[in-house]
């Protein structure tokens, strides 16, 4: 037995020492090494776990108590695991997805974590309860491992059981639940949150906004900023750019300079990002008058342009026409250090194509391996859907087959792109080999390539 202050064990095989550290220190290494040494008795090692939880200076880790999780799911002492547990939780130890793993598979609950729901009532039933701080941590593992749904109902539990979870909890099923672009469960938990006097906060109501703004219900967005500001808590750098975003976002322009004006005048200024955001979505709009005012602010705020704004300037040069200024921004780039990137790179490329100017784009795709840049998919589509928009189809073709040969992996698009040239220049048998080819590549046909592939069939009168 391991006393308070002790560092040596008396086992049935006699006196074993544990640790030379004085006050009874043990790392959780060493921990893990003596449970390893006597594993072949259960008895003895779960004795041991439980003296080594007693001592001052000793506090088992995560690690210890899997390991001592999985010795005792061994020799199917699950009554013990439940002890084990529950000591994890009085002493605050992350329960990780190894943890929860260890105990389904000791109750034989099989398909992983998406099985917890199932899990908890065997876990119940043998003893295991679990309090509010391991329902939040659970939600947050199914929700790290991609399993929005199985977190939600394990959450409708949570609360069913009469325990709160926790603001953050409710922060991490709403940003889910927003990535799922599914609007009524993250208003749904929002209210659900405010019925259990949670008070949300600048983060709860920026998740709420992005995801309101991503759906075009820009007035309901409007209204939880008014609400922010109503009840005192009010918004900061993070929600007002999402805000701009969303308006852009939706063509309202001009309502996304007022909510800009309004963040200036406010205690949170406009920050790398809000800059970014706005530079390119009025680049989207190819309005270079309003992209050059936030650049000319921008650099008056302190914040310095780099290879990701130049490239915003680049496309928006090249959509208003001016491809000669375009062409001249790269070498300013050069000149102060920053250096252009494939994505400027093609950027360019696609802009110089839309007017025709295919000697100069063909002089800037030689020229690129020179500065280390490898052209890519997106690259070769852009030549491929030039060559085959301007009736050369034999050279989108050529150059579908060079990307292959360069080493590139054709995506979707770019089989989409070329099985256009061929079935319009009637190459049917080649448009048929890239197709079923699809398949061997890993590639999904989407509605375009069956609708290539459609148009294929009809003319060589197989219409059925």
């Amino acid at each position: 037995m391991v006393g308070l202050c002790g560092s040596v064990m008396k086992s049935s095989h006699g006196l074993m020492a544990v640790s030379g550290k004085p006050n009874g220190g043990m790392s959780s290494e060493e921990a893990i090494g003596v449970l390893k040494s006597i594993s072949s008795d259960p008895e003895e090692a779960f004795s041991f776990f439980k003296s080594v939880a007693q001592l001052p200076n000793v506090v088992h880790t995560t690690e210890t108590c899997n390991y001592m999780l999985e010795l005792l799911m061994v020799h199917r002492r699950v009554g013990d695991m439940a002890v084990v547990f529950d000591l994890m939780q009085k002493q605050f130890i992350y329960r990780n997805l190894n943890t929860y793993l260890i105990i389904f598979k000791a109750l034989h609950v099989k398909g992983g974590i998406r099985q917890a729901l199932f899990a908890l009532e065997r876990m119940r039933k043998e003893g295991f309860v679990l309090n509010g701080y391991s329902y939040n941590g659970l939600i947050h593992l199914l929700l790290q491992s991609g399993c929005c749904k199985q977190a939600l109902e394990v959450y409708r539990r949570v609360v069913s059981e009469g325990i709160k979870p926790s603001l953050k909890t409710y922060s991490v099923l709403m940003v889910a639940s927003g990535k799922r672009r599914d609007i009524e469960t993250v208003m749904g938990l929002l209210e659900e949150m405010e019925s259990l006097e949670l008070r949300p906060n600048v983060y709860t109501f920026t998740i709420c906004i992005r995801v309101l703004g991503r759906a075009g219900r820009i007035d309901e967005a409007y209204g939880h900023l008014k609400r922010m500001d109503d009840e005192g808590c009010g918004p900061d750098v993070i929600t007002y750019t999402v805000l701009i975003d969303a308006l852009c976002h939706a063509g309202k322009l001009d309502k996304a300079k007022e909510v800009f004006l309004k963040m200036k005048s406010s205690s949170h200024k406009p920050d790398r990002v809000t800059y970014i955001t706005l530079l390119d979505k009025f680049s989207d709009h190819g309005d270079l008058d309003t992209v050059r005012e936030f650049w000319s602010e921008m650099e008056a705020n302190g914040h310095v342009p780099d290879v990701v704004t130049f490239t915003i300037l680049v496309d928006v040069l090249c959509k208003a026409g001016k491809l000669d200024e375009a062409f001249g921004t790269l070498d300013n780039m050069r000149k102060i250090g920053i250096f252009p990137n494939l994505c400027t790179y093609n950027t360019l490329i696609g802009g110089l194509l839309r007017v025709n100017r295919l000697n100069e784009v063909l002089e800037l795709f030689d020229g690129m391996e020179s500065f280390g840049m490898k052209p890519t998919a997106y690259t070769y589509i852009l030549f491929i859907d030039y060559y085959g928009k301007s009736g050369e189809r034999d050279k989108a073709i050529e150059t579908f087959e060079k990307m292959k040969l360069c080493g590139t992996v054709p995506n979707i698009v770019a089989c989409n792109a070329s099985l256009y040239s061929l079935v319009e220049i009637g190459r049917l048998g080649e448009a048929k080999g890239i197709f079923y080819g699809l398949k061997k590549s890993g590639l999904a046909p989407d509605s375009i390539t069956y609708n290539m592939m459609m148009k294929c069939y009809s003319k060589e009168g197989k219409i059925d």
